[in-house]
């Protein structure tokens, strides 16, 4: 690790101004110097089986901050040797495979001499500075990469669990804390000040839904996602400002202070979670687009599957979980001990789920338990793979063909491309540039509107979509082609027609229409006596037979 720091030679020409100068791999140059540190925890902290005390006379458990060691140790001087808390060392908390681990410990920062370097750890490791109670060792340092002006914040952990031995892992991030270095830094600079002018937008115009609708705003699903991208992008607003206003301080502490630890944890981890929550905020938009898609009828089928099979999928979501939840227990009971894949409950749960994928090591399960081990994977994949998984898409499935019908014979709604013309002509006609606008695009506006203003008039009325498409071939109005001028003029021609031939055999007149309606109000009022007196007849014959009963009797 010393000789992977300490990069002394370039170009097979060593030069005394650049020996001892920390560069990894030429092109990374180590900011002020790194940090090694570890944690530790008492003797105290587990407790040994009376059976075997007498065997057993320290006991070291798992790391946890209750069972940290602070107490000084060995030579008792520096900082190596006496404990320092997490304000001191700058250091945040960091989850690693076995535990998570604080921000304190015991460290020692490297010196810029790589020889010096060496004495130094070869002192902690002849005072014995790893112990048993030794729970993870963290080498830590900064580096700066100018071709790319990126930073990168390196983390070595060695971890000791305490059934011995130490597992090694690595955590390496790049982040690019100074901005406005290149032309298209300054173009997403522009574009994020659109962002977010858009957001300040969206913020009053939900101010004013909520406003005007009340508690029924909360109704939708979809504002929802509106108020949780706004949640999120004034997050990353703010988060970014921190990081604006956090990065120059940092880089200005490690050029003043060359002989110390770089510490760039913070900022990195600032800016890591920054874009973790504009990530979310872009998927969400993203996800928003659906919204905007039921404008078009295919594009809305997957959006009116989903709304109809909801609760088909609630119920059956319960009955799946129920199935899934028995075989991870009964997975993580039968080879919890013995394969890592089912060590732990959650790890089952997800082992589980990707054998539904096909991405399952039955040899591992089968060396654990071979009596068992079939049984428990031809049964689980029977039930869950063959038939709870084939129900799920057979109510997708069922649900997709009726959304295809009922779009099938649904009213021509508004398209997204009538939606935008309609918007931009009203956006022109307010300044004043309505001239411009094509006469017969306005005219296709307004009677696609006159359609769907009779068919909403039409369902109100009871008539159900199979007659309302009856209603327009009687008038040779086709409802999926475009609607003409001389289409709407004949259809006004010939209702006008029929009004004026009530003379004519082939027609219906009005008055024989209301002189019908009135013998069929007529007749429906002599039907229904004729029930009563039905009804009536009927419980006389009861009684009589009742009476007839009790005298044979």
């Amino acid at each position: 690790m010393i000789d992977s720091i300490f990069w002394e030679s370039t170009y097979a020409i060593v030069d005394e101004k650049h020996k001892n100068r920390m560069n990894i791999l030429q092109e990374n140059k180590v900011l002020g110097v790194p940090r090694m540190r570890q944690l530790k925890v008492r003797n105290d902290s587990c407790i040994i089986h009376e059976y075997f005390r007498k065997f057993f006379l320290t006991c070291f458990g798992g790391y946890s901050e209750a069972s940290e060691d602070k107490e000084e140790f060995g030579p008792r001087n520096g900082t190596a040797w006496m404990y320092s808390s997490a304000g001191i060392t700058k250091n945040l908390p960091y989850r690693a495979k076995v535990s998570t681990y604080g921000g304190g410990g015991y460290y020692l920062d490297f010196i810029p001499n790589k020889e010096e370097t060496q004495t130094e750890i070869q002192m902690l490791k002849e005072n014995l500075w790893v112990t048993r109670g030794t729970r993870a060792i963290f080498v830590d340092l900064s580096v700066y990469n100018g071709n790319l002006n990126v930073f990168g914040t390196v983390k070595l952990i060695f971890e000791y669990p305490t059934a011995g031995g130490v597992i090694p892992s690595a955590d390496i991030q790049a982040v690019k804390l100074l901005r406005f270095h290149s032309t298209w830094d300054w173009v997403g600079l522009v574009c994020e000040v659109c962002c977010y002018a858009f957001m300040l937008y969206y913020i009053l115009e939900e101010i004013r839904e909520i406003m005007y609708f009340g508690l029924r705003y909360f109704r939708r699903f979809w504002n929802y996602i509106d108020l949780s991208i706004i949640a999120l992008l004034v997050t990353g607003l703010i988060m970014s400002l921190f990081i604006m206003l956090e990065v120059p301080p940092a880089i200005k502490t490690i050029k003043e202070n060359p002989k110390e630890y770089g510490n760039l944890e913070y900022v990195a981890q600032l800016y890591i979670r920054r874009n973790n929550v504009i990530a979310v905020a872009l998927y969400l938009i993203y996800l928003k687009a659906f919204k905007f898609l039921n404008f078009n009828r295919t594009m809305g089928q997957l959006n009116n599957t989903l709304n109809k099979c909801a609760l088909d999928i609630l119920g059956f979501s319960m009955m799946f979980f129920i199935v899934f939840f028995a075989y991870s227990e009964l997975g993580y009971l039968l080879f919890g001990n013995q394969v890592e894949n089912f060590s732990t409950f959650g790890i089952s749960m997800l082992t589980l789920l990707r054998a539904v994928l096909g991405d399952f090591n039955y040899e591992q399960i089968s060396d654990a338990n071979r009596i068992l081990a079939p049984m428990y994977f031809i049964s689980y994949i029977f039930l869950v793979f063959f038939v709870l998984l084939n129900m799920f898409l057979a109510i997708i499935n069922d649900t997709y063909a009726d959304v295809k019908t009922e779009i099938a014979i649904a009213p021509n709604e508004m398209q997204m491309t009538e939606y935008i013309t309609k918007k931009f002509g009203k956006f022109l006609r307010k300044i004043g540039l309505g001239r411009f606008i094509p006469k017969h695009y306005e005219e296709n506006a307004e009677i696609n509107a006159t359609i769907r203003e009779i068919r909403e008039v039409l369902k109100k009325c009871g008539f159900n979509d199979l007659e309302i498409e009856m209603f327009f071939a009687r008038y040779n109005i086709d409802p999926w082609s475009e609607l003409r001028i001389k289409d709407s003029d004949k259809l006004l021609e010939e209702l006008t027609l029929i009004l004026k031939q009530d003379g004519d055999e082939g027609n219906v007149k009005v008055t024989d229409f209301i002189r019908q309606q009135k013998q069929l109000q007529e007749i429906e009022v002599v039907i229904q006596k004729l029930v009563e007196q039905v009804k009536t007849l009927l419980q006389k014959l009861e009684g009589m037979e009742n009476v007839t009963r009790e005298e044979i009797r």
